[in-house]
This record gives C-alpha cells, structure tokens and sequence, in this order.
C-alpha cells in the first residue's frame, strides 16, 4: 500500500466511567498509554490523529477531533475519522490498549489490501478497535447512527469483513484493553 491510502485514528473519547479517569491519559510503565501507542505509530510513518473532545490530548503534538456526531460512542468516532480522512482506508485503534506493537500493525496493513472491512481477533472475540475500514462505509455508518444502531460489532457483521487472527501470528497482548485500575496493575505485572 501507499502512504497515501492509509490514515491512522486513535478512539480516545469514551467516558472512562470504569477506569474513573481519561483512559489513554492513565500512566502505563510511567507513561499515558496512549503515548506508547503514538510511540508505535511513528515507525509506520502515517498520518495519524486522535478523536476526543478532551483537550489534554493536544499536548501530544498529534491532531484532535471531537466527534461531529456527539454522544454515539465508537461508531460516531468510526464516522468522525471517515469524514476527516482523505485516504481511501484508516485504521482505527483505541486509545486503551497499550501493547499495540508494530508487527501486527504489519500484518493489519498487509490485510487492508481488500475492500472489505479488517478487524483482528484474538481467538475469543474480534476487536473494532484493531481494524482496518474503508471509506467506501462512510454511508453505511451515518445510516446506523441515524438510525441508533450503534453496536459496532454488529455493524461489522453486517458487512463484509476478513478476520486476523492475531493469536496465529504470535501476537497474543495486543487486544488487551484496559478498563479498570485493576486490569491495569495485572497488565502492569505480567509484563517482562
């Protein structure tokens, strides 16, 4: 793929109820997370940036956008990088999941050479948020939120779409979300 068909966006604007603070802001290893995620993505050299409404993501040097569908979670972020992006396919990450690594970035992008929609597994549920969608959904997505269909997994199903597995190619961590303080430290704790 060229540079130019492909854009990068970082999910940072849940609510973070569980957590009880921004969760890309939360220190991991001494870092917010999502810095180690922006830390992964300069190896790729692509256009990467950010949707949230929080401003403190500014300070990371990376462009933020809030959601130009207010309040309808991940899918109105989904649509909100579909709208900004002039590439014909972004990859969508979240912000809360820090052993994102380049290898399977790789293999992401090596799979995004499809028209259907990429999203990764790890061998138990598949992920929205390590996925590869193209522009040609944009439609599609402001149709299921206008129409508050906002499941993303369902919207996945409902299309057509390639699985990585990222287990296959040795990439167990990566899915690995964060929501509590407590999956946090276990996180924290089994890495070496």
């Amino acid at each position: 793929m060229m540079r130019s068909d492909l854009e990068v966006f970082i999910l940072a604007g849940g609510k973070s109820r569980r957590m009880g603070s921004e969760k890309g802001l939360v220190n991991f290893h001494g870092e917010p997370m999502i810095v180690r995620i922006l830390k992964v993505l300069e190896k790729l050299d692509l256009p990467v940036r950010i949707i949230s409404s929080n401003s403190d993501y500014l300070e990371f040097g990376t462009p933020v956008y809030q959601d130009l569908i207010p309040d309808k979670g991940p899918l109105g972020g989904l649509y909100t990088a579909l709208e900004i992006s002039s590439a014909p396919k972004i990859i969508l990450l979240a912000c809360d999941m820090p052993s994102i690594n380049i290898e399977a970035l790789h293999k992401l992008i090596e799979m995004s050479n499809s028209e259907e929609l990429i999203v990764a597994t790890d061998g138990k549920t598949i992920s929205p948020f390590f996925a590869c969608y193209p522009n040609s959904i944009k439609a599609d997505v402001k149709r299921a939120i206008l129409e508050d269909k906002l499941k993303m997994l369902d919207f996945i199903y409902n299309h057509p779409h390639k699985i990585l597995n990222l287990i296959a190619v040795g990439e167990r961590e990566v899915l690995q979300n964060l929501n509590t303080m407590k999956e946090l430290n276990e996180a924290e704790n089994n890495i070496k």
